[in-house]
């Protein structure tokens, strides 16, 4: 057999072969789909789906410079007349649809680094942390007597974070809750005495409508047996919006408006009113003037004053989306022996993502 008739034959039956194998069956191998996010759109933007879940989660928050200043006979920055302080704040919020309404939990945290120990300490700490499900509440978090007016003078409030147990109503502008707050010593008493804790009853009742919104709050104090009571305001007027408040307290108790900083232990407001105008200048500046008028209790020992008065102004200024710049100046004046005087504010500048 020569070499010619091989190859002739090796290609025949090559050939033979490769028709055998085409008649077998081909299989195709599908590519794995790629496990993308998907965006959840039921809550509002941010939210995404966790794969493999029905929960939606979305993640928030803010990174906060800022520098404070005060000069006066009641200055209370401990390291000078100005300190400034850092703050990365982070927001995680997940929901979830279900036969009982929203199932929400929230984690809010602050790390915070500062140069004066007065107002602000270094380190990392919960904000607040609650979970919720329809109307209900439980947790760490903010109280309805957090809320204020305008601008930043007004301060219409005492203690304004519990654990607590919430339940509210929320609809067609119409708003109720009443809340359970665990009061610890420090809130309670301004000698630490009480050596357990005690609870407080907070809600609200309030609408909002045509350019009209009206909050009524209320506190009560077990364990002084006192009672506080808000009234907030607020108006569409011109190229703004108008606030009034009024804050009024029978007694000392966690949620009237403190004032030992400046006149030492006891001292408490037990009425105050405040009005704000927020002026949208542009549609990136507002300026917002406010004044508030507080008078005190003269009970306690050690207080020579029945009044104070504080105004001021905030300047705010959107430098780009997503990044503020905010400037605070404030004047406070005691009716006192001393005719105790205090200039102060901030200038801050945050970026909210």
């Amino acid at each position: 057999m020569n070499v010619k008739s091989l190859l002739l034959g090796s290609a025949a039956a090559f050939a033979a072969a490769s028709g055998a194998q085409a008649a077998d069956p081909v299989v195709v191998i599908e590519p794995v789909a790629a496990n993308y996010v998907e965006v959840c759109d039921a809550f509002g933007a941010g939210f995404f789906y966790i794969p493999g879940t029905e929960t939606c989660l979305d993640f928030g928050g803010y990174i906060r410079f800022q520098v404070d200043f005060e000069t006066g006979d009641a200055a209370r920055l401990s390291d000078g007349d100005w300190g400034s302080w850092t703050r990365g704040h982070l927001d995680i919020t997940s929901k979830t649809d279900t036969e009982l309404g929203t199932l929400t939990g929230v984690i809010k945290i602050n790390a915070e680094y500062s140069s004066n120990t007065y107002f602000n300490g270094s380190g990392v700490k919960l904000d607040q942390t609650y979970l919720g499900l329809g109307g209900f509440q439980a947790g760490y978090f903010t109280s309805y007597w957090d809320d204020g007016l305008v601008g930043e003078i007004d301060d219409l409030s005492g203690e304004t974070k519990f654990n607590s147990m919430r339940y509210g109503i929320v609809a067609d502008g119409f708003i109720a809750g009443l809340s359970v707050d665990a009061l610890s010593p420090s809130m309670i008493s301004y000698d630490y005495t009480p050596a357990s804790n005690h609870v407080g009853f907070s809600s609200r009742i309030g609408f909002a409508a045509g350019g009209v919104d009206m909050k009524l709050d209320g506190g009560y104090d077990t364990y002084n047996e006192e009672g506080s009571l808000r009234l907030m305001a607020g108006f569409a007027l011109g190229p703004g919006e108008l606030n009034f408040g009024a804050q009024w307290a029978s007694g000392w108790n966690a949620y009237a408006n403190k004032a030992d900083d400046y006149f030492g232990p006891g001292a408490y407001s037990d009425w105050a009113v405040a009005v704000g105008y927020g002026l949208n200048v542009s549609d990136k500046f507002k300026v917002t003037p406010a004044f508030q008028y507080t008078h005190l209790d003269d009970t306690a020992a050690g207080i020579e004053a029945d009044s104070y008065w504080q105004g001021g102004a905030l300047f705010e200024y959107e430098i780009v989306d997503g990044l503020a710049a905010k400037l605070n100046l404030q004047y406070y004046k005691a009716d006192d022996a001393d005719d105790q005087d205090l200039f102060n504010g901030w200038f801050r500048l945050q970026r909210d993502f």
